[in-house]
């Protein structure tokens, strides 16, 4: 049997039983509130937008963007280190299978993106149906050659494209954009592996996978994956010299995996950067709103994060209860979104909230308590 269909089967049948957790999950309708209410900010946005604005900037900065941040799948096995090292230059249609697969994943990343670009382009540039799939081929050429240059392990291949491209959409110059976007894949097809590089595809699969698993553990419960870490010497040192100089050791472990993780500190600051944006476009009197909303999203991920780190942290190997552990863990999550809890009603002030403001900072703080409390 082709070894790409019958991993690809197996794919397939991971993504439809976890989807079936995903849709039974109670995220899933805050998230087609936090949709709806974005669409209708948008639209306000875009019924008010001056046709002045530099909306071919947005473009080209997105152009630069979409090769960047890809999470390549190859379906590669810790096993294959063994049962598929045999066969590594015998399994072309393999590698093929592979590169359309993630070509396909980067395709419709680059529609959903420009789904939401276009009607901004539409709206203050004079575009005919051609310019417009262009516009739209030229990102799916970007998006799809960043993915690729990803597997193949290439850096910075497409940016000079991408930039290219960019130029010549400041130009008003778009139907020419996809001519640079295909000169990558020139470069890709003669550079391409002909062997699989197995360490390294397998390296790509166990980060795309650990983050498959940090979006679904929002739902539900997953098997727990590795992941890397971000080593922040700074912070670090700063909780060496505060939390540990008081001996507190379940703290400053969680403090650590706080701090250098993805799904922690990061996932604050992302959602925290969205909900500037969605306050920027809003502009009108709930502006204040958007701050309970965006805090009851990291609190509705930060908080199931603990029934996993309870049994992956080195927390748990320590000589500490268990009641300890949630403590700790407790005590850096209510500082978390406590910390974003009012950076979001500052800045809702700045955007022009009035007594909003106070109405979404005691949403916000209900919302907090709350799942604080479901911590045990």
């Amino acid at each position: 049997m082709n070894v790409f269909k019958q991993r690809f089967g197996v794919w397939v049948e991971d993504v439809v039983k976890y989807s079936r957790y995903v849709a039974n999950g109670g995220l899933l309708f805050t998230l087609y509130f936090t949709l709806i209410y974005g669409a209708f900010v948008y639209n306000q946005f875009l019924m008010d937008l001056d046709p002045a604005f530099p909306s071919e900037w947005i473009v080209a900065l997105i152009w630069l963007l979409l090769p960047l941040g890809h999470r390549p799948r190859t379906l590669i096995q810790e096993a294959d280190q063994v049962f598929l090292l045999p066969r590594l230059g015998e399994i072309q249609a393999f590698m093929t299978g592979i590169r359309l697969f993630n070509v396909v994943f980067a395709a419709v990343r680059a529609i959903l993106v420009m789904l939401v670009v276009l009607p901004l382009l539409v709206r203050t540039q004079a575009l005919t149906s051609v310019e417009v799939g262009a516009i739209l081929a030229t990102s799916v050429l970007i998006s799809a050659a960043g993915r690729l240059a990803k597997l193949e392990g290439i850096k910075y291949v497409v940016l000079p494209s991408a930039l290219a491209s960019g130029f010549l959409m400041l130009f008003s110059v778009p139907l020419l954009t996809p001519v640079p976007a295909l000169v990558p894949f020139v470069l890709l097809h003669v550079r391409r592996n002909r062997r699989i590089p197995l360490l390294d595809w397998l390296t790509l699969e166990e980060k795309s996978k650990a983050q498959f698993n940090r979006v679904v553990s929002w739902f539900v419960d997953v098997p727990t994956m590795r992941e890397d870490v971000r080593e922040r010497s700074f912070i670090v040192s700063l909780l060496e010299r505060s939390v540990l100089k008081q001996a507190d050791a379940a703290r400053y472990v969680y403090g650590l995996r706080v701090m250098r993780s993805n799904d922690s500190l990061d996932l604050v600051l992302r959602l925290s950067a969205v909900a500037l944006v969605v306050m920027w476009l809003s502009g009108g009197w709930y502006v204040g709103l958007v701050v309970p909303l965006f805090v009851g999203l990291t609190a509705l991920q930060l908080v199931p994060l603990f029934k996993r780190l309870d049994t992956v942290s080195m927390a748990s190997w320590l000589p500490i209860t268990r009641t300890e552990r949630l403590v700790a863990y407790k005590w850096w999550a209510t500082r978390l979104l406590f910390a974003q809890l009012l950076a979001l009603g500052v800045a809702s002030l700045l955007f022009g909230a009035t007594w909003d403001a106070l109405v979404g900072l005691g949403l916000a703080y209900l919302v907090v308590r709350y799942y604080l409390s479901r911590l045990t």
